[in-house]
């Protein structure tokens, strides 16, 4: 399973857009998000300590309008909600905005702890009995949110921030299989879809009882999507062993993919014709047996792959 910090990383660029409208609404309504560039490996000093890190997502975004003008958002992810972070959040965005000379929007999400849900934080700094200085950023915090409302929204972000949040009268066992219908069901790229449930696989730990009752629960035929999904993402996983194991000998990763892909089309579509068993043993190449195996993933037939 991918760490913690890197699975939110990958989620939070993902659905860059997504976590912007949820956070910054306003905001949101005045960039073109499509177009948002990353800044990567943009190392800054941690004050006051001096050791020098990486702030977690940064991406300059150009605004609406004709005149071309670009913001900075800059984004922390923090397992637990720490008071210190606001004082860090101020220091790294003041870092930010001396490097790039470019207006910075700051976004703190809070997986635990914190006030529930999106508020603006402000800080300040007075001198002789007036303000000298503010800074104000956006604090979004999930656990105390309701997870009903955020999968109502129409944002996939929300309906896998979801499973940090509170179930309200569901089981967990319900919260989960809510999560994964929402996004089994959705209009999505296959990599999205898997990024999302794995984050929900994370995050909702089902102990013994609430297992079984999601066993119960994803054998209904209302959830046979979330089933389908729950598969697709296995046998992804499975397909990045089988490319990890080819680093030990390319004869025995080759073999060992072609047979990956051959069970992957028997368990999409039925029966694997003895035609379509041989065009696959012929591939002779890892990166093309590697997007083939890709393509099942994603593929509504045999015919649709060209093997038939």
């Amino acid at each position: 399973m991918t760490s913690h910090d890197q699975l939110a990383k990958e989620l939070f660029q993902t659905f860059f857009a997504g976590l912007v409208r949820l956070a910054a609404p306003d905001v949101a309504a005045q960039l073109r998000l499509d177009e948002a560039e990353f800044l990567d490996k943009q190392m800054f000093t941690d004050w006051p300590e001096g050791d020098r890190r990486e702030v977690d997502l940064l991406a300059s975004v150009p605004t609406v309008g004709e005149g071309g003008g670009r913001i900075l958002i800059h984004v922390e992810v923090e397992a637990q909600a720490r008071s210190r972070m606001r004082k860090r959040v101020w220091q790294y965005s003041m870092q930010i905005r001396l490097r790039f000379d470019l207006p910075v929007l700051s976004i703190l999400v809070n997986l635990r702890g914190g006030r529930a849900g999106v508020r603006r934080e402000r800080l300040s700094e007075r001198f002789g009995g007036e303000e000298a200085v503010r800074f104000q950023y956006r604090a979004f915090s999930l656990s105390g949110c309701q997870a009903a409302e955020y999968l109502a929204l129409p944002e996939p972000l929300a309906w896998a921030l979801a499973a940090l949040m509170r179930p309200g009268t569901w089981s967990h066992a319900e919260q989960k299989i809510e999560c994964l219908r929402r996004v089994a069901a959705a209009d999505l790229p296959g990599r999205s879809r898997l990024l999302l449930g794995n984050w929900i696989e994370t995050y909702i730990q089902l102990d013994e009882r609430d297992a079984a009752e999601y066993d119960r629960l994803r054998g209904l035929e209302v959830n046979e999507e979330v089933k389908t999904m729950e598969m697709t993402w296995a046998e992804r996983m499975e397909l990045q062993g089988v490319e990890k194991g080819m680093e030990q000998g390319l004869t025995a990763g080759l073999q060992a993919l072609r047979q990956v892909v051959v069970r992957l089309l028997g368990r999409r579509f039925g029966p694997v014709p003895e035609t379509v068993q041989r065009k696959v043993e012929a591939i002779d190449s890892m990166e093309s047996l590697g997007d083939l195996a890709e393509k099942v993933l994603e593929a509504r037939s045999i015919e649709e792959m060209g093997l038939s």
